[in-house]
């Protein structure tokens, strides 16, 4: 019987990372051996620094080796050799991302013998898991070879990065974990640019190879509503719930209506006491288009309140047989694809992350390194966030999570901490962990 664990530390998870890191090679001849730092040091480096939200975390934790003999990285991260900031990013730049990513897997399998992975089961025992694309970065001037372009009509370009992120969450928690990243981006020699619809083709196969064990249902907009998305997901193993905008669905927005006229559509009503209506409506086996014989399921849902107007409305297509039963938790999956948006990208991007901070494009892989580092990083931070009772009861006694980075980032840059639970408990004035600095002194 798998043994259940009460409480995931970020020891456990570091470790685990590591090892991964021990095995990622270089692939081209400017090589970590070049320069004498391993590549597994260079890589938790880059973790550590998106890990406590500051691009200068190298330099003060050289400081702190010169003037204590010591420093963070190498107390909590592991880290031998700090690597100097233009060696680092030479480095990091030939690595092979597939490599790095193995981490996410590696945390989602420990995540999985906590208590707290039964909490992310939905529609008896699967597992939703949000597919968005999202830009990193954009610029007047061209970054690197894998730059994509975008013409103005005035005759101006624009470059940027952009990359699909694949996310494990649940309607009722705000905390996603990332699985996944593919990269949009230019390729040597082709002339058609890549975008999020083919990154996802490139995705879902190795989604469903990684984890085999996941009875998956995709969630995602409605570019992925299309007979070759469905195609490409159902011929992986996995489900799907895709909004389905009639706008872009004339055939099957047609067939619905004739399946109303002859009670081809079941309906659900539920009045609240505040006078708001929700309307559940559904029909199976329904033509997704007029091209094709690829059927589908459809579900719909509108909330009206007591005035009459309409609070929201939306439709999808599924896999999955809609029924009396399951209605309203569809709904409830399909509905929260915004996690991805609000609880992801908004907070990487504007609470301290810095995902569109550009720290290096490099000439092969480097910006999209940074930017896996930067979302293993955040998956840290909502394992801790969610099994860690130490980092919970920091965070509580602190108040924010901006006032709690703050506080550890000053506390990292001046003194040297013999783990990161000692950190954490001389935060919350717990006075059988200390720094190094102060054990020497007593």
């Amino acid at each position: 019987m798998k043994k259940i664990i009460e409480t995931l530390q970020l020891n456990r998870l570091l470790h685990g990372i590591r090892k991964d890191f021990l095995q990622v090679g270089d692939s081209i001849t400017t090589s970590a051996s070049d320069f004498q730092y391993p590549i597994a040091d260079v890589l938790m480096s880059g973790l550590a620094m998106m890990f406590v939200q500051d691009p200068s975390m190298l330099e003060f934790q050289r400081r702190l080796q010169e003037r204590k003999r010591s420093n963070n990285l190498n107390t909590i991260f592991g880290v031998e050799n700090i690597p100097e900031n233009t060696q680092f990013r030479e480095i990091l730049d030939p690595v092979n991302p597939s490599e790095v990513q193995v981490s996410f897997e590696t945390c989602i399998r420990a995540l999985q013998q906590t208590r707290i992975w039964s909490k992310f089961r939905v529609l008896d025992g699967r597992y939703a898991v949000l597919l968005d694309g999202f830009e990193f970065f954009r610029s007047d001037k061209r970054g690197c070879p894998h730059c994509l372009e975008y013409d103005h009509k005035d005759g101006r370009k624009d470059y940027a990065h952009k990359c699909l992120a694949v996310t494990l969450a649940h309607p009722t928690a705000k905390t996603p974990i990332p699985i996944l990243l593919e990269e949009i981006k230019q390729e040597d020699g082709t002339k058609k640019q890549d975008c999020e619809f083919n990154a996802a083709k490139r995705v879902i196969p190795v989604l469903a190879k990684q984890y085999p064990h996941l009875d998956m249902i995709l969630v995602g907009d409605g570019l992925f509503s299309k007979g070759p998305m469905i195609i490409e997901v159902k011929n992986a193993g996995l489900s799907y719930i895709f909004v389905a905008k009639p706008t872009d669905h004339t055939t099957l927005e047609e067939n619905i209506a004739g399946l109303r006229l002859c009670s081809g559509v079941e309906k659900l009503e539920i009045a609240e006491d505040n006078g708001t209506k929700k309307v559940y409506e559904w029909s199976k086996d329904v033509e997704l288009n007029g091209s094709s014989e690829l059927k589908t399921n459809w579900f719909s849902y509108t909330e009206t309140l007591k005035t009459g107007k309409i609070k929201y409305r939306n439709s999808w297509v599924t896999d999955i047989k809609p029924t009396r039963k399951n209605i309203q938790e569809l709904v409830e999956v399909g509905r929260h694809r915004w996690q991805i948006e609000n609880q992801v990208f908004n907070v990487l991007k504007n609470h301290g992350h810095h995902l569109e901070h550009n720290f290096g494009h490099g000439k092969k892989h480097l910006a999209f390194i940074f930017i896996i580092l930067n979302f293993l990083a955040f998956m840290l931070h909502q394992i801790l966030a969610l099994s860690d009772k130490l980092f919970q009861a920091t965070q509580e006694w602190v108040g924010t999570k901006d006032g709690l980075w703050l506080e550890i980032r000053v506390l990292l840059n001046r003194f040297v901490w013999k783990s990161w639970e000692a950190l954490l408990n001389h935060m919350l004035d717990r006075s059988d962990e200390q720094c190094l600095e102060c054990e020497s002194q007593r």
